[in-house]
């Protein structure tokens, strides 16, 4: 009897399916301006006149690959009706922790035609936001209406790769948004999600299960031929 529960007991080992822990990481930025115009109370202040980087720190992922990601502005929309352009970035990190900003663009209004990527090209060499040779990689690049919709970045396959090769970097990631006109909104969430990055192979499974079930039969053997020498 022992024998059958055993062997079945290998069989069910064997034959189980592979169960992996996911993990789901949540990031809201804090609100940076008041509820002005048509913002919620949650809003980021995505001003024309300014780029901004938010950095977040203290994400140890050993053992974890991220295989899912998203960036969400949460009822974006733009204040007036002119040209627009809101540059959104993943940076492998920022100069400094939280929410950072630098003005960079004059008037009032900003002429409307004034539409540039502070974290491309030759701007963002001079970024003061970023170090010298911070890796970056562009997420989306996205005019609005001045009707509320929400706003998701699912990443990609190479956008994943770059947001785990970033984290392994320090354990930190930055994004790097330039709104070239002002986007009212009600907050900008960061979600991951994170598998172990190897599990148990079947055949490991497998041999572990015929190991168990060998090992019980040869001590069974074992003991009957002392058995009968007896």
């Amino acid at each position: 009897m022992k024998r059958i529960l055993l062997l079945l007991a290998a069989t069910v080992l064997i034959g189980a399916p592979i169960t992996t822990f996911a993990d789901t990481f949540t990031f809201a930025a804090p609100p940076t301006a008041p509820n002005l115009g048509a913002g919620g109370p949650n809003q980021f202040d995505l001003d024309h006149h300014s780029a901004y980087t938010w950095r977040i720190d203290n994400v140890n992922l050993t053992g974890k690959t991220i295989t899912g990601a998203t960036l969400t502005f949460k009822n974006i929309s733009n204040w007036d009706t002119n040209p627009n352009m809101l540059f959104v970035h993943l940076l492998d990190s920022a100069k400094n922790a939280g929410i950072s900003s630098f003005i960079d663009a004059s008037g009032s209004p900003v002429p409307s035609a004034q539409i540039a990527d502070n974290f491309a090209g030759s701007l963002y060499s001079s970024n003061p936001l970023v170090n010298a040779g911070t890796a970056s990689v562009l997420l989306a690049s996205k005019s609005f209406t001045t009707v509320a919709t929400t706003f998701t970045i699912t990443f990609t396959a190479s956008q994943l790769q770059a947001l785990n090769s970033y984290f392994q970097n320090g354990n930190d990631v930055a994004f790097g948004i330039d709104p070239d006109c002002h986007f009212w909104n009600n907050g900008i969430m960061f979600q991951f999600n994170t598998e172990p990055s190897s599990v148990p192979e079947p055949m490991t499974l497998t041999l572990l299960g015929t190991g168990i079930a060998g090992l019980y039969l040869k001590r069974r053997r074992r003991k009957a031929v002392t058995q009968t020498q007896a």
